[in-house]
C-alpha cells in the first residue's frame, strides 16, 4: 500500500525531489502525478475560457445593438422615401423619429455612437432633402434648422454620456481602491509582526555565530529577504491607510537635492548619472516634506532602474503659474502603449519582485496635496514623469473640501 510505504535514505543514497520526477542516485523515476494537469493550470485555463466567453458575449450584445440602430435608421428612411412629398405632416413626424436611434446610440456607445448615428442619418437623408429642395423656402429653412439642431443635440448627448460614464468609472475605481486598500492593510498588518520576529531572531543568531561559519551566508539571505518583505509590507500599509499630511514651509530645490543625495549610491551602482536643471527663482512652498521626498525618490528610483548603464537621468524644476513643476526624465526603454492606462493602478508592475504599489502611492501623495501627476513618452526614447504641486497644499486641500 502506498500510504504504508516509507523511504529510509541512508547517507550513501542521495535523493533529489523534482516537481514530476524522483531521482535516486543515477536513476530517475517519473511520478505518476506528472501526467495529471496541475490545479493551477486547470484554474488558469478555466479563467481564460470564462474571459473569452464573456468577451464574446459582450461583442455579440454590441453587434445586436448596432444592428438595432441600423434597422431603425433604415426603417425611418424607407418611410421618408416611400411617402409622397405632399404629405408634409407625415415627413415631419418621420424626422422626429430620427432622434430615437440618436438617443440609443449615445446611451450605448457614447460620443462615438452619437457621431456615427448623426453622420449616417445626415448622409442617407441628404438625397431626400435635395429632392424636396424648393429654392430656400420657409420649409427648406425649417428643415435645415432641424438638421443643425440634430447635429448639436448629437454632440451634447455624446458629451454628457461620456462625462457620466467617466464619473461612474471614477466612482467604481475609487470604491475598488478603497476595498483593496482595506484588504491590503489588514493582510500587511498580520504579516508585519511575524516578519519582525523572523528578522530579529535571525540577526541574534547571526551575531552569535563565527564570521567564517558556513551558516552565516544562509542567515544573511534570510535577513536580506526579510528586510525586502518588510519594505513591501510598509508599502502595502502606506497604500491602505489614509494620508495625514504635515505641511511645512520648505525650499523645493533643496528637497530635490537631498533626495538626489539619497539616490546617488543606487545610481552609481547602476552606472547611471543623475543630473539637475533646477529653476533658481522658485519660492518657498508649503508641502509635506517627507511625503514629497518619497515621491521624488520613487520616481528617481524607477528612472534609474529603467536606464541602461552609461545613461543619465535629468531632474528638472520650474514654476508654472501657481504650480511647482517637477520633471524626472529618463532615456531608458520607456513604457509600452498597452501599459499607459495601467501604470498608476495598484499591484501593476513590470519589474520582477515589485509590489506594483510605488506609483500608486506616489499618485495618492500628489493628489492629497491637490496636485497632479502624468507622464509622456520622450521623442527619442525613455519617458518623462511630470509632478504638478501647488505652492500651498493647505489652501488646495480647503478648496477640494468646499462643495
Amino acid at each position: 500500500m502506498w500510504h504504508e510505504t516509507s523511504l529510509v535514505l541512508s547517507s550513501s543514497i542521495k535523493a533529489e525531489i523534482r516537481p514530476n520526477k524522483f531521482k535516486f542516485g543515477s536513476e530517475t523515476i517519473s511520478s505518476p502525478l506528472s501526467k495529471i494537469p496541475s490545479l493551477a493550470n486547470m484554474g488558469e485555463d478555466r479563467g481564460i475560457v470564462a474571459y473569452l466567453r464573456k468577451k464574446a458575449m459582450s461583442n455579440y450584445k454590441q453587434q445586436i445593438k448596432v444592428l438595432l440602430i441600423a434597422v431603425m435608421i433604415s426603417s425611418i428612411l424607407c418611410l421618408h422615401y416611400l411617402t409622397f412629398p405632399e404629405l408634409r405632416y407625415y415627413h415631419a413626424v418621420y424626422r422626429m423619429l430620427f432622434y430615437l436611434p440618436l438617443v440609443l446610440g449615445s446611451l450605448w456607445f457614447g460620443m462615438k455612437g452619437a457621431t456615427y448615428t448623426c453622420v449616417s442619418v445626415s448622409a442617407l437623408f441628404l438625397p431626400h432633402a435635395i429632392r424636396q429642395w424648393q429654392g430656400f423656402s420657409f420649409e427648406d429653412f425649417y428643415r435645415l434648422l432641424e438638421g443643425v439642431l440634430y447635429i448639436v443635440i448629437a454632440l451634447i448627448l455624446g458629451f454628457l454620456v461620456e462625462k457620466e460614464k467617466k464619473k461612474h468609472s471614477d466612482l467604481v475605481r475609487a470604491e475598488s481602491l478603497a476595498a483593496v486598500g482595506k484588504a491590503v492593510s489588514e493582510i500587511a498588518h498580520d504579516m508585519k509582526t511575524p516578519l519582525m520576529a523572523i528578522g530579529g531572531f535571525a540577526n541574534q543568531v547571526s551575531k552569535e555565530l563565527e564570521q567564517n561559519d558556513p551558516n552565516q551566508t544562509k542567515l544573511g539571505i534570510v535577513i536580506q529577504e526579510t528586510a525586502r518583505l518588510e519594505s513591501m509590507v510598509k508599502e502595502m500599509l502606506d497604500f491602505g491607510k489614509p494620508l495625514q499630511l504635515k505641511p511645512s514651509e520648505i525650499d523645493f530645490n533643496e528637497l530635490v537635492l537631498e533626495s538626489i543625495k539619497v539616490a546617488q549610491p543606487m545610481a552609481k551602482k547602476n552606472g547611471v548619472k543623475l543630473e539637475t536643471d533646477l529653476e533658481p527663482s522658485l519660492p518657498s512652498v508649503l508641502l509635506d516634506a517627507t511625503r514629497v521626498n518619497q515621491v521624488i525618490l520613487n520616481l528617481m528610483t524607477n528612472a534609474v532602474q529603467a536606464s541602461p548603464t552609461g545613461e543619465h537621468v535629468l531632474v528638472r524644476s520650474r514654476m508654472e503659474g501657481p504650480w511647482v513643476i517637477l520633471e524626472v526624465i529618463d532615456y531608458g526603454c520607456g513604457i509600452i502603449k498597452e501599459n499607459h492606462e495601467s501604470i498608476f493602478h495598484p499591484f501593476f508592475s513590470t519589474k520582477d519582485g515589485g509590489t506594483g504599489l510605488g506609483l500608486g502611492i506616489v499618485k495618492k501623495i500628489v493628489e492629497s496635496h491637490g496636485g497632479d501627476i502624468s507622464f509622456r513618452p520622450n521623442r527619442d526614447r525613455g519617458v518623462t514623469f511630470t509632478v504638478k504641486l501647488p505652492t500651498n497644499a493647505i489652501d488646495s486641500q480647503r478648496q477640494a473640501i468646499k462643495p
